[in-house]
Parts: structure tokens; C-alpha cells; sequence
């Protein structure tokens, strides 16, 4: 069942076609004012940051950088409004028709069917992106007054904590960009406490944050979507904003362990779609290539993707703000959920923010059993000691004896296709993998 989505240059733009379920947002250079979109898909704030009047005004040099952050903001609102039980083949996977107009479009003609290919990657869908050309000249803007060497995406976690810590302690200047979306999980809070913090450590340096609210808008076709495969397009396309609003080769940083970045299936029925690919290798070198064969010279780059979380946090162990720190970082895929809907809560009592038995919660405590710092009162649920039977947790016990060599890491790593990578690379990955899974057996184990 196909699904339709058109992106609007402006307000004068009037595309469209004529098929059912069919849907609409604006470019993120359009006035919310202006508007005549009537019921469109995506509400944001990221129009407020390309016309405020201060240091966090964006000011994009690179047009293809702007094209690049419609075309992701496009592909983040669909995936996380459009129901795969709903609309998808079997129930699952979507066949999503994207119309983008772009300022450079013989550009994008060129990396067309990589873009597809990759969002297919990423999300388990069938995409199809019909571009055509803008009929304005780009909007000119004023120059920025804050210059940035790095930016770093930074999602509250404790990976995003450390590796704004370590960019910091390098550089005199940093931006970090966050993303946060609607109801009451408390993350731009936390973003907005932890980076408070990090000021307050270093007042010699120059630290902006930029906190981006992006959120799809349902309606009664498009009832939501749980998965949201694709919310790390819509990252790192922000990233890149402020990224070129700085200089041309700012690079963006995704502090993000080794380990949950290949986020090998845990079971033969994880494979696919079913398993995030936000950080994967794979798809990092094919955005890379994209960027390098459009024009974009701003680089995406991971720092930890051959160390474990483990592995990450022994480095800074001798750091006392990081360690002092991290219990204020959240690392769980659904902040907040037991804050939020637990019911039957006995009277004063406060849930814990991390659930404490998804995959990142327990990848989060093995990490910090293995550094001698694990504490089971900051979760939730307590998967070692409870009696509730957990699928995470399962899985995993699963995986520690699938992947119990690195010849069956290596074949369910190379199952994800072609990558741009030698064979040092590879075996890198490999050997970090295992070395992961190590620290996750040894924590479920420890019983």
C-alpha cells in the first residue's frame, strides 16, 4: 500500500498528485506562519534557529546541506507517524513515495538510488524519492558568530556524555545537538542539565547546545508508528546543519559504543528490520559516500565504534566529573515509560527513569558491572535478581551462546551487505564484538 508524502518548497509552492494517502509538510526554510498546508505531518522549532537574532543562529553555507535536511526531515516524519500493521506489506514493511524539490538536483539524480537503498537499510522499507528542482534561489543568512570545531549529537546517554567530555577536554569550542520529541519522558531536561553541568566544569570553553523539538503529527490515516527506525536520519542531519553553519569540513561526532552500533541480532528472529541500524558501520560509510560524491564535505565520525561500552567507560574512569555524573545519563530506548504508565503505583512512589531490562539498559549495567560500578537501585526492574521474564534479557542469553566464536560474528556481520570496509576493519569490529558480548555474559551470569 503505497504512502505518498510531498514536501513543500515554500508557500508558494502548490505540487501535488493526485493519489490517495497523500501527505504534506513544509521545507524547515518555511514560516509556520505562512503556512498553508493545512494538516501537515511534522511539527517542529528548527525554522526558529535559522532566524534567531543571536549566536544560535543556523546559517548553512552549503545548499546541499540544506537539501539533504529536508529530504531527512521528510524521511524522519513518515517513518514515525506511518503504522506498519496498518500500511505495510504482511503487516511490516512500507512502500513510502517521497517528492522532494532540492536546489541541486542533477546532484541528487546521481545518488538517488543510493539514498533508497540506504533508507531501505535503515528502515526495512521500500523508498522512492521523486526529486525536482526549487524554483527560488536559496535564502541568504547572516554568518554566525559561534564557530565550532566538532559537533556532537548528544542524546543524554552516557556514550553522548563521555563523548562530549572527551571533545572538550580537546577542543575550546563545542556544539552539541539534541532532539527531543513530545510528553513528559524528560528528556530535554536532561540534555539541558547535564550540558548545564558541563559548562559550570569548563568555563574556559565555549559550549552551545542546540535542542531541536521534532515531532510527527498522526492523524486519522497515519496512526503512529512504535519502531521509528529512522530517527538517526533526522540526527545527524541537524548535526550537519550546525555542522556547515560553522565551516565546510566541521565535522559531526556520534559517540556511540561499538557494540549496540553493529547491534547484531540477539535471535534468528531479530534479523532485519527488526533490529536497529541507527550507527551501523554500513550505514555511516554509505552516508560518507553520499556527502563525498554530492559535494558535502562535512564528515560523519564515530570515535568508539571499535570499543565496547566497557571499553569507553574505562577510559574516563579516572575522570571525576564523568563518573560523578552518569547516574544523571539515561540510556533506556524508553525513558521514562514506568514514570509515565505504571499503574497500580503504591501512594509517594516514584518510578525509576530506565526501565532497566531493554537492550541498551542492560548493555548500560554490564558496562558498569565490568568497571566495578553497577548499581541495580537505578533501574526499574532488576533483571538478575527478578522473576519476571524479560525478552531482552533472554536474547541475549541467546546470543552469548550464538555468537560464542568469531567466525559466527563475522557471518552475522557480513550478512548486512556490501560495506566499505578492509579486512583489518572487519576483524576490528569483530573482536570488539565479542569483547562486548563478554562483558554482557558476564553480567547476566554473575548469579
Amino acid at each position: 500500500m503505497k504512502v505518498n508524502v510531498i514536501l513543500r518548497e515554500n508557500s508558494r509552492d502548490l505540487f501535488s498528485i493526485g493519489e490517495e494517502r497523500t501527505f504534506y509538510l513544509d521545507s524547515i526554510f518555511t514560516d509556520p506562519e505562512t503556512s498553508i498546508i493545512k494538516n501537515p505531518i511534522v511539527k517542529h522549532n528548527i525554522y526558529s534557529y535559522l532566524t534567531k537574532k543571536n549566536h544560535f543562529k543556523l546559517c548553512p553555507t552549503n545548499t546541499l546541506v540544506a537539501d539533504f535536511s529536508n529530504i531527512s526531515l521528510a524521511v524522519y516524519s513518515i517513518d514515525q507517524i506511518c503504522n506498519r500493521e496498518r500500511l505495510g506489506y504482511h503487516g511490516w514493511s512500507r512502500f513510502l513515495n517521497l517528492h522532494i524539490p532540492v536546489y541541486n538536483i542533477e546532484e541528487w539524480q546521481l545518488v538517488k538510488v543510493e539514498l533508497e537503498n540506504i533508507f531501505s537499510f535503515l528502515s526495512g522499507d521500500k523508498w522512492v524519492i521523486n526529486f525536482r528542482k526549487c524554483n527560488e534561489t536559496f535564502p541568504e543568512f547572516i554568518t554566525s558568530e559561534f564557530k565550532s570545531k566538532k559537533v556532537c549529537l548528544f542524546s543524554g546517554g552516557m556514550d553522548s556524555f563521555i563523548g562530549i567530555s572527551d571533545l572538550i577536554s580537546k577542543n575550546s569550542t563545542l556544539a552539541t545537538v539534541s532532539h527531543y520529541k513530545g510528553g513528559n519522558s524528560g528528556e530535554l531536561s536532561l540534555q539541558k542539565e547535564i550540558t548545564k553541568k558541563l559548562r559550570e566544569e569548563n568555563p574556559d570553553k565555549d559550549i552551545l547546545s542546540y535542542n531541536f523539538f521534532v515531532q510527527g503529527k498522526k492523524n486519522n490515516q497515519l496512526t503512529g508508528e512504535k519502531t521509528q527506525r529512522a530517527r538517526s536520519i533526522l540526527f545527524l542531519s541537524l548535526g550537519l546543519l550546525i555542522a556547515n553553519s560553522s565551516s565546510d569540513t566541521t565535522s559531526i561526532v556520534i559517540p556511540e559504543n561499538g557494540l549496540i552500533s553493529l547491534n547484531l541480532p540477539l535471535t534468528p528472529a531479530r534479523g532485519g528490520s527488526h533490529s536497529t541500524k541507527t550507527t551501523h558501520p554500513k550505514y555511516i560509510s554509505a552516508l560518507n559516500e553520499i556527502f563525498k560524491k554530492v559535494g558535502i564535505n562535512n564528515k560523519i565520525e564515530n570515535p568508539y565504534k571499535y570499543l565496547s561500552k566497557g571499553e569507553m567507560l574505562a577510559k574516563v574512569i579516572h575522570n571525576t566529573f564523568v563518573l560523578n555524573n552518569i547516574i544523571s545519563t539515561v540510556s533506556c530506548s524508553k525513558p521514562g515509560y514506568y514514570v509515565q504508565w505504571k499503574k497500580n503505583r503504591k501512594e509517594n512512589e516514584m518510578p525509576k527513569n530506565q526501565c532497566g531490562h531493554c537492550v541498551p539498559c542492560i548493555i548500560r549495567r554490564a558496562s558498569l558491572y565490568a568497571n566495578g560500578l553497577d548499581n541495580p537501585e537505578d533501574y526499574e526492574k532488576d533483571v538478575i535478581t527478578s522473576f519476571e521474564k524479560f525478552d531482552d534479557y533472554n536474547a541475549f542469553k541467546i546470543a552469548v551462546n550464538r555468537f560464542s566464536t568469531t567466525e559466527k560474528i563475522k557471518i552475522a556481520f557480513l550478512k548486512s551487505g556490501h560495506m566499505n570496509l578492509s579486512e583489518l576493519e572487519i576483524r576490528k569490529y569483530i573482536l570488539m564484538y565479542k569483547r562486548g558480548l563478554k562483558e554482557v555474559k558476564n553480567f547476566i551470569r554473575q548469579k
